[in-house]
């Protein structure tokens, strides 16, 4: 039942969302603001966390044509194919990454998040993969995005204390400590070992 509120929450904010954007009539934007209403009052007793002004508040954060946020996520290996990983502020590891900057290409994007994390500077080699996060990572995201893995080569450069992340560490792939798979899975990160050995490669798409 609650996959299924979640769904239908979510699939009422889109149509909501599109009408607001696409209307001129007063009173079929104002009916798109019950809906959103109703929307964010249904989820908000499937969300414990969020009370329902929270979620108007994220809705209205997310306003306009609904289409995918790009999540990026970089794989860098080192020459023994330990993978490096950084130690979010919540005390799990994770692949260098997070949202796409608007103003960034994805090249430019892989090198600054790797920077920013780890203090590592990169070269990127390969887009790895282009995957639904909800359908690989975590299916109770409401909002949809697109994951984006690039295989970067590493170039030197150490780990700076910064407000993200408190650690950066090159793991073997068979002593992974926890991290979470929400933002990149096992198997994620087994496809980018392949990308790397692999002569020729091509990007894995849903």
């Amino acid at each position: 039942m609650d996959d299924y509120i979640r769904d239908i929450s979510r699939r009422l904010h889109a149509m909501a969302s599109t009408g607001k954007l696409y209307s001129k009539d007063k009173f079929d934007i104002e009916r798109y603001n019950e809906i959103l209403d109703i929307a964010a009052d249904m989820l908000s007793h499937e969300i414990r966390e969020m009370d329902k002004e929270e979620i108007k508040g994220l809705f209205e954060e997310n306003d306009g044509y609904p289409t995918p946020k790009c999540d990026l996520r970089i794989a860098v290996f080192d020459d023994d194919d330990r993978i490096l990983m950084v130690k979010d502020y919540d005390g799990k590891w994770t692949l260098p990454g997070g949202w796409c900057e608007y103003d960034h290409t994805l090249r430019e994007n892989a090198i600054k998040e790797v920077m920013e994390e780890s203090g590592i500077k990169v070269e990127p080699l390969r887009l790895v993969a282009v995957v639904d996060h909800k359908r690989n990572n975590n299916p109770n995201s409401f909002f949809c995005s697109y994951k984006f893995i690039v295989l970067c080569k590493p170039l030197g450069g150490e780990f700076v204390p910064n407000i993200e992340t408190t650690e950066a560490r090159y793991f073997p792939l068979d002593g992974l400590p926890e991290f979470n798979e929400h933002k990149c899975n096992r198997a994620q990160i087994g496809l980018c070992l392949e990308a790397k050995h692999a002569e020729h490669w091509e990007c894995v798409f849903d």
